[in-house]
């Protein structure tokens, strides 16, 4: 019995090891998938083709609704708009939520990560960003945990060891779920606008 469970152990490490070391071979997440723009600030972009018989007009609606849902409770911990303007169909929500590396019985490895989340429609197209992203990791340890931006954590240069060949476990965990963050949030938005919610 003892090596059964021995080897069943043995099995799980080996599991979330190949998981882990899958995650950072992955790329996705690889050298440069943390893009920045002129100022060295991390900025990920993605601009979609609206669907044939809808509006900048309609597009700009739909978008603005999906985010007023999406980034209130349970989504976000909080979600305002700092600028809506639909002459020029432009918003920015900032958002404070919740990211999870890990998750056990009683103990969670989490931090809160705080974003903008900025949409741009024009005639034919619109345009996502997620910039302006900070982290307040560990915030119920004594002294109030740590706050980092993304340019001090998830860039390749922060990301990687010095030879860039690993992820570096502090940061790495920070960057693959940014990204997962931006892929999920980019892909609800085009998915409310094609009607696949």
């Amino acid at each position: 019995m003892k090596k059964a469970l021995l080897t069943i152990s043995c099995l799980l490490i080996a599991v979330f090891a190949v998981a882990k070391e899958a995650d950072e071979l992955n790329p996705k997440y690889g050298k440069g998938a943390v893009p920045e723009d002129e100022s060295g600030r991390v900025c990920f972009t993605q601009t979609v083709k609206i669907p044939d018989g809808v509006s900048a007009d309609k597009c700009y609606d739909i978008l603005l609704n999906w985010a007023k849902g999406r980034f209130a409770l349970p989504y976000a911990q909080a979600g305002r708009i700092l600028n809506e303007d639909a002459a020029t169909r432009r918003f920015i929500f900032h958002v404070d939520q919740i990211i999870v590396f890990k998750s056990k019985a009683l103990v969670a490895d989490e931090s809160k990560i705080s974003y903008n989340f900025s949409v741009a429609v024009n005639d034919g197209q619109f345009t996502m960003k997620m910039t302006d992203i900070k982290y307040r990791y560990e915030e119920g340890r004594e002294g109030g945990g740590k706050i980092f931006t993304a340019e001090d954590w998830i860039t390749d240069k922060e990301a990687y060891n010095r030879k860039g060949t690993k992820f570096l476990k502090s940061t790495g965990k920070f960057r693959i779920k940014t990204i997962d963050l931006k892929d999920l949030l980019f892909q609800k938005a085009s998915d409310a606008v094609s009607g696949n919610i």
